[in-house]
């Protein structure tokens, strides 16, 4: 048995049989389009296609496990259990403008092991399959249909880091764009990224119109490496020249996420030192007030003032570069990346941090 959103495989299994290459066509327009999950009620298919699409592939490997509200009705968490028992997560927020945002996760757990991140507490238990970023997109769609609603934006910034899964990340944001499929612009498509300097370089080659988020979260080495240790393998100086590389080749903004941690990153000196790095440069900081998940996370972090948030965005302004604070949704339901997941699992908070980190990255990019 095979998904079927592997075309190539679909494709493979029709012709084989018989069967011409439109039906293919026929299939990608009621999935896609339709949001048909039932071969019975595909029509357009003839009975024996429908048969032989029943006998060999599979619609959805994830299980909802849960599926939670949040009260204000904005954000809908899903934790999924993949066909292994592992556990993912996908958030639906759902903007006050009309726009759509979903969340997805393309690793169960993450390697990275960010001392302010959820899912970094978990590490790396595996790549998810291209399939498995497209189940969570077409759950959410098929949810949202009944509101008449659809997904807008997609943002990997969910469990994992995606330049890691570089793979079946590109093959899902393939299907996402694709006209006949998905049918998403690739602007609204946002990658995030820990800052992994090979897959910023190659996103830059294959979709230049995706946008790229870099949870950049510090402002010098020092001050990072305290709470992300992919600082020692890709420094700030190596990150930014790749940066730069990325934004001559697309001329696309780059979002600098950072997170706001009371005494951790929100030093007064930092706010200038930000606006020196991201000075000259073609950026947008998203200042993100940490969110402690009910004293889950275990590092004793506490949320920083609006006040310093606010002088922080004030030192960014009087320097000319524009910056947002994120707006927090799902509080209430622990909405934060790997929050439920962590809790599902019931993982020691202090093991192993990052130790396989560098091994890791290096091993996905030998030179």
């Amino acid at each position: 048995m095979f998904s079927i959103h592997d075309e190539k495989k679909i494709i493979e299994l029709l012709e084989a049989n018989g069967h011409k290459k439109f039906r293919y066509g026929q299939l990608e327009n009621a999935l896609y389009k339709n949001l048909i999950a039932d071969f019975e009620k595909m029509d357009t298919l003839p009975k024996e296609v429908r048969e032989l699409l029943k006998e060999n592939t599979f619609f959805q490997s994830l299980r909802i496990h849960s599926e939670i509200t949040s009260d204000d009705g904005q954000t809908t968490k899903f934790l999924f259990k993949t066909h292994d028992d592992k556990m993912i997560e996908a958030v639906i927020m759902r903007h006050k403008s009309g726009r759509n945002t979903l969340c997805v996760s393309c690793q169960a757990g993450c390697p990275m092991a960010c001392s302010f991140c959820a899912t970094g507490k978990l590490g790396l238990i595996r790549n998810l399959e291209f399939y498995e970023i497209i189940e969570q997109i077409m759950i959410a769609n098929i949810l949202l249909a009944k509101e008449d609603k659809k997904i807008r934006n997609i943002v990997y910034m969910g469990m994992g880091e995606p330049f890691l899964n570089i793979p079946n990340v590109f093959e899902s944001i393939r299907i996402a764009s694709g006209q006949k499929k998905i049918d998403l612009s690739s602007r609204r498509i946002t990658i995030s990224s820990c800052g992994i300097v090979p897959g910023i370089l190659q996103l830059a080659d294959a979709y230049p119109q995706v946008s790229l988020a870099i949870s950049l979260h510090a402002p010098n080495d020092e001050a990072r490496k305290r709470i992300m240790p992919v600082e020692n393998t890709y420094p700030i100086d190596k990150l930014m020249e790749a940066l730069d590389i990325y934004t001559e080749k697309t001329n696309k903004r780059i979002f600098y996420e950072y997170i706001m941690i009371a005494w951790v990153t929100d030093r007064p000196e930092f706010a200038h030192e930000l606006a020196d790095l991201m000075k000259w440069r073609l950026a947008h900081v998203n200042f993100i007030p940490y969110n402690p998940g009910e004293g889950i996370m275990g590092n004793g972090f506490q949320p920083t003032s609006k006040i310093m948030i606010q002088k922080f965005q004030t030192t960014l302004e009087k320097a000319g570069i524009p910056s947002t604070v994120r707006h927090t949704m799902g509080d209430d339901i622990d909405a934060a990346c790997g929050q439920l997941a962590l809790k599902e699992e019931g993982k020691s908070l202090a093991e192993e941090e990052g130790k396989s980190l560098k091994k890791l990255v290096e091993g996905h990019w030998k030179k």
